[in-house]
């Protein structure tokens, strides 16, 4: 007889539980699915300046069945009296207040993590002139080894953190795996979920559109709670891709939208796109697309299944700033990896036919849905379902 005498799922997150994330974690399907559901968030206590940053008490969505807690003490009661086991869906990282609280979690149910939505990242090698750049700046060097650092004892501790089930996508992110100590759950990442929910997806042919990606670089909270500087500036970087935007839509006769990163807050930034931004539509700006620019984000990936005519961009101060470097090697092996190359607007001059930029190879692209985005075999269904599917058959539930 099975321990789980009931179907129970608690989201443990690291970050307030927005409409987007209630959203992209599928959580309403969970419970049209018969489960009782709890969000546990830490985020408040675990990074109170992050909290206050991202405005974690107007951004977190009224859901009755979140809870917010304010600190460790009051997360370790709360699992420690769950009357029955449970799962968990492991969303937190691997600080030593997570570990803690991941330990008690394993006690009282299983523990599924996902690994999904990966991108193609460069190796990593020693640059001597970006050293002496960080050495000769103590506080930015100072932040650099603190996160490298931090990164690096977080990877150990979460080869040792060895989850029951770990769902991924795409074959990238089975790499390492134990698979004697872990159950595979094969799935996509969650932008594949948008394909799922559409079935058929039929682009609008009179949108004549050029979209541009916007990863809020300037102002992206993950800089705030990593401590890192942004790899750009705002009265920098706004200026060069809103002209860089506007000669290749000249050059091609498109409109240009902006598709605003989901957690961007341009109307009360004073630096910003002079073109609008439209948030929380990405997927459709993308889908109606003729073109889509922009750098390196997860969001490209929708581009990349639909088949999209895609221009990878820089700008001077990502190729020459020593802070911006790593995003710089990122933008250029994303494009390596679909056969581009890669746009300085900063700098374009010899460049008088953009229509030579949009060549798509079906075959890179195939390749990387297969790598990178969806799992080879796994099933055409919503990401959720083929969780709660095959927990419900491993328990009995």
């Amino acid at each position: 007889m099975s321990p789980y005498n009931q179907k129970q799922v608690i989201y443990l997150i690291r970050s307030p539980l927005s409409l987007r994330d209630f959203k992209r974690y599928d959580v309403q399907n969970w419970i049209d699915n018969g489960w009782k559901v709890k969000v546990f968030d830490i985020a408040r206590f675990l990074s109170p300046k992050f909290w206050s940053y991202l405005d974690g008490d107007k951004l977190s969505i009224n859901f009755e069945g979140l809870t917010i807690f304010h600190n460790i003490n009051e997360i370790l009661s709360a699992i420690s009296n769950l009357q029955n086991k449970v799962v968990f869906l492991d969303y937190i990282g691997f600080s030593t207040t997570e570990i803690k609280i991941r330990k008690i979690a394993s006690m009282h149910g299983i523990l599924i993590k996902t690994r999904l939505g990966s991108v193609p990242l460069p190796e990593t090698k020693i640059n001597f002139l970006n050293l002496f750049s960080l050495i000769i700046h103590p506080i930015n060097f100072v932040n650099k080894f603190t996160s490298f650092i931090k990164h690096k004892v977080e990877k150990i501790r979460s080869n040792k953190c060895l989850p029951d089930y770990l769902v991924v996508g795409g074959s990238k992110s089975m790499s390492g795996i134990n698979d004697k100590k872990t159950s595979i759950i094969k799935a996509h990442n969650f932008d594949y979920d948008f394909f799922i929910e559409k079935k058929q997806i039929i682009p609008n042919k009179k949108s004549n559109s050029l979209v541009f990606l916007d990863e809020d670089g300037p102002y992206h909270s993950d800089f705030y709670y990593t401590k890192i500087k942004p790899f750009t500036t705002a009265d920098k970087y706004y200026p060069v891709i809103d002209l860089g935007l506007d000669k290749i839509a000249n050059s091609l006769k498109l409109n240009i939208k902006i598709a605003a990163h989901p957690r961007s807050n341009y109307n009360v930034k004073k630096i910003k796109y002079k073109h609008p931004t439209i948030k929380n539509e990405t997927f459709e700006l993308i889908k109606d697309a003729d073109v889509v620019v922009g750098h390196s984000c997860t969001a490209l990936q929708l581009a990349i299944i639909m088949k999209k005519p895609i221009i990878f961009v820089t700008t001077d101060e990502i190729q020459n700033e020593s802070y911006a470097k790593p995003y710089a090697k990122l933008i250029d092996h994303f494009a390596t990896t679909l056969g581009k190359r890669v746009i300085n607007l900063s700098n374009l001059s010899n460049i008088h036919n953009w229509r030579d930029y949009l060549n798509v190879d079906e075959e890179k692209y195939e390749k990387y849905i297969e790598t990178y985005i969806k799992t080879k075999g796994s099933p055409e269904k919503l990401i959720s379902n083929i969780i709660i599917e095959h927990i419900e058959k491993d328990l009995l539930l």
